[in-house]
C-alpha cells in the first residue's frame, strides 16, 4: 500500500510516506532535497521474545523441543530469546516459524522510533492548521 501526503508543496517540508504496513508498524520517510530518506525499522527484542514464548505455549512446544529441533548446544539460548536478551539468527527464526506454523512477520514485533511518531504528529497538526486557515478565510470573505 502506498500513501503519499503532500504539505504545501515546498521541498524542505517533511512528507510522510507509508510504504508498507505490518501489524502495528508503518515505515515513515522524509523528503530531503537529495531525495527520500527512510528510517531504519527496528525490532523490539523483548516484545518479540514474549510473542515467541506465547507462540510456543499455544503450540505446547517446550524449550527443550526447540533446542533439539534447531540443534542448539545450550538450552539457555532459547530462554534468552524468551526473555528478550537476544534474538534467534535468521536461519533459526525461519526454522522456528516453520516449526510453530506461523510466519516470521507474525512473531517479530517492530518498535516505533520517536522521530517517526513526531513526523506523524507534525503532519496531523499541519492538516489541522490548513483546515482552520481555509475556514477562517471563507468566514472572513462571507458577506456580513
Amino acid at each position: 500500500m502506498m500513501e503519499l501526503e503532500f504539505g504545501s508543496g515546498k521541498v524542505e517540508e517533511s512528507i510522510m510516506i507509508r510504504v508498507f504496513e505490518l501489524p502495528g508498524e508503518a515505515v515513515v520517510g522524509e523528503r530531503k532535497e537529495c531525495g527520500f530518506m527512510f528510517t531504519y525499522p527496528v525490532i523490539d527484542v523483548q516484545a518479540t521474545g514474549k510473542r515467541l514464548r506465547r507462540a510456543c505455549d499455544r503450540k505446547r512446544v517446550s524449550p527443550r523441543e526447540i533446542q533439539k529441533f534447531l540443534g542448539l548446544a545450550a538450552l539457555q539460548s532459547v530462554y534468552g530469546w524468551f526473555q528478550g536478551r537476544a534474538l534467534p539468527s535468521l536461519d533459526n527464526f525461519y526454522a522456528l516459524s516453520f516449526y510453530l506454523g506461523a510466519r516470521m512477520e507474525e512473531i517479530v514485533v517492530p518498535r516505533f522510533k520517536p522521530k517517526e511518531m513526531r513526523l506523524r504528529e507534525m503532519a496531523q497538526e499541519r492538516k489541522f492548521r490548513q483546515i482552520f486557515y481555509y475556514g477562517f478565510c471563507f468566514w472572513a470573505e462571507a458577506p456580513a
